[in-house]
C-alpha cells in the first residue's frame, strides 16, 4: 500500500462510528489516487475482543469500498481475520520483522516514535513508517516535540542514508497539518480532528 498521507485513528469516546464514517465518506468526492492515500487504523483498546472484531469488520468494508487502506493497532490476530493492509505497532508490540512473518512481506508496518532517536530505530528495524508523536500539545502525552522534531527526524534519516516514512501524530488538525509536512512529515494521523475530506497536500521535495 502507498503511505497515507492521513491516517483517521479509531477512538469511540472522542469520535462514535457514525461520526468517523461519515469522515470517511467525504472523501469519496476526491480521485481514486488520492483516497488511496487515506488511512483508518482501528485502535479503541477499551472495547472487548468481539467489539473491537465487529468494529473492525465495519471499517474494512468502507475502506475497501472507499479504495483507502485499513490498519490495525498492535492486533495482529485482528489484521489478519480482517484482512487488513497492515499493522501499527506500540512499544510493547512484536518485532517489525516478527509482524512481517506473520502478516507477510506485503504488510504495511508502522512503529510508534516518541524522539527522533526511535524514528532512527524504527527505519533499522525495517519499519515503513515511523509515527512520532506527540507533535503538539495532546491530553495524557507528554511534553510536545514540536516541528523542529519533523525536521531532525528528516535530516537524521538523511544523514544516515536510511529511508523510513516519517507521520505526524498528536494534536493534528486541518489548519496544522500544512506546517508537519513542510517540516518533513510524509503524513498526518489524528483522532478528533476533522479534515471534511481534505486530503493535506503532499511534502516537497
Amino acid at each position: 500500500m502507498l503511505t497515507p498521507r492521513l491516517t483517521l485513528i479509531t477512538q469511540a469516546a472522542d469520535v462514535p462510528e457514525p461520526v468517523l464514517l461519515a469522515r470517511l465518506s467525504a472523501f469519496g468526492a476526491l480521485p481514486p489516487e488520492a483516497r488511496a492515500r487515506v488511512a483508518v487504523q482501528l485502535r479503541d483498546p477499551e472495547l472487548s475482543g468481539a467489539a473491537l472484531h465487529a468494529l473492525g469488520r465495519r471499517l474494512r468494508d468502507a475502506t475497501a469500498a472507499l479504495g483507502a487502506s485499513f490498519l490495525v493497532n498492535d492486533r495482529l490476530d485482528l489484521a489478519l481475520l480482517l484482512g487488513a493492509d497492515g499493522v501499527h505497532l506500540g512499544r510493547r508490540s512484536v518485532a517489525v520483522a516478527d509482524a512481517r512473518a506473520l502478516l507477510g512481506a506485503g504488510a504495511f508496518v508502522s512503529v510508534a516514535c516518541h524522539g527522533v532517536d526511535d524514528v532512527l530505530r524504527a527505519a533499522e528495524a525495517g519499519a515503513d513508517a515511523a509515527v512520532l508523536s506527540p507533535i503538539f500539545a495532546t491530553p495524557g502525552k507528554g511534553p510536545p516535540l514540536g516541528l523542529a522534531a519533523l525536521r531532525e527526524a528528516r535530516a537524521r534519516l538523511a544523514a544516515a542514508s536510511r529511508n523510513v516514512a516519517v507521520l505526524a501524530l498528536g494534536g493534528i488538525d486541518a489548519a496544522s497539518a500544512p506546517a508537519c509536512l513542510a517540516a518533513g512529515a510524509d503524513g498526518v494521523a489524528a483522532i478528533r480532528a476533522d479534515f471534511s475530506g481534505v486530503l493535506p497536500a503532499p511534502r516537497a521535495g
